[in-house]
């Protein structure tokens, strides 16, 4: 079984409309966290997201002709967007590669430039698929082949499970002492090299440490009882 990662840009700077929207407003794009064509032509997207749920939801009313329904949640880290909706034919397009391929994505797909709607996403399959799919890839797209090799699927850690971005943050702390004890750098000097705020910084490193300790907790432990998600939605 073998892997392909690669970056996908459309030449027109989106595969759907709402991402101009989010830009627009404000709203980073940071990754799909799974994506579905459906058998009737619709597709369903979870995508997180970072920015203002009443910018989200400006955004999202600037392309309702084309969608069905939307769920939009808070999460320690963001927004988590759950929308059901007509995707354009180059999304339809690239959607039914996959299935013709036989090939899986592997999630997260993470959004490396989201101003050009550039999409870094690793597919498995038989190394034969992988490079007759590069080359039906429908007109209007690049694609940057990033590297071809064996999956295995025991080298999963949780640390690749991370977004770009998360991964970013969690190595400069390391790099700083941030988890030596005792404690040899503040949020503040991480925050200065990633030129980003103290804050943020704090929250992404919650929300690793909080997915991490999630994950390791012994089998038993109730781990959901502190869900706090909120659904919203259009009235």
């Amino acid at each position: 079984m073998r892997y392909g990662t690669f970056v996908l840009t459309p030449d027109r700077g989106w595969f759907h409309p709402k991402e101009t929207a989010f830009r627009d407003h404000d709203v980073t794009m940071v990754a799909i966290r799974n994506i579905t064509l459906l058998a009737d032509g619709t597709v369903v997207l979870l995508n997180e997201l970072n920015g203002p749920t009443s910018n989200i939801l400006d955004a999202l009313a600037e392309t309702e002709d084309d969608m069905i329904d939307y769920q939009l949640t808070d999460t320690d880290d963001g927004k988590l967007l759950r929308c059901h909706f007509h995707p354009t034919e180059l999304v339809d397009s690239l959607l039914t590669l996959l299935d013709e391929f036989a090939v899986l994505p592997e999630y997260p797909l993470e959004f490396v430039e989201p101003a050009q709607s550039s999409l870094k996403l690793t597919l498995i399959a038989e190394e034969a698929a992988l490079r007759e799919m590069i080359d039906v890839i429908p007109d209007g797209v690049s694609v940057d082949l990033l590297r071809i090799g064996t999956y295995d699927p025991e080298s999963k850690t949780l640390f690749s499970g991370l977004t770009e971005r998360k991964r970013e943050v969690v190595r400069k702390a390391v790099e700083k002492g941030y988890y030596e004890i005792p404690r040899e750098v503040t949020c503040e000097e991480i925050a200065a090299d990633l030129d980003c705020s103290a804050g943020t910084v704090a929250e992404h490193l919650q929300a690793i440490e909080s997915q991490f300790v999630t994950e390791i907790v012994p089998a038993g432990y109730d781990t959901t009882a502190r869900e706090s998600m909120r659904p919203l939605g259009r009235s």
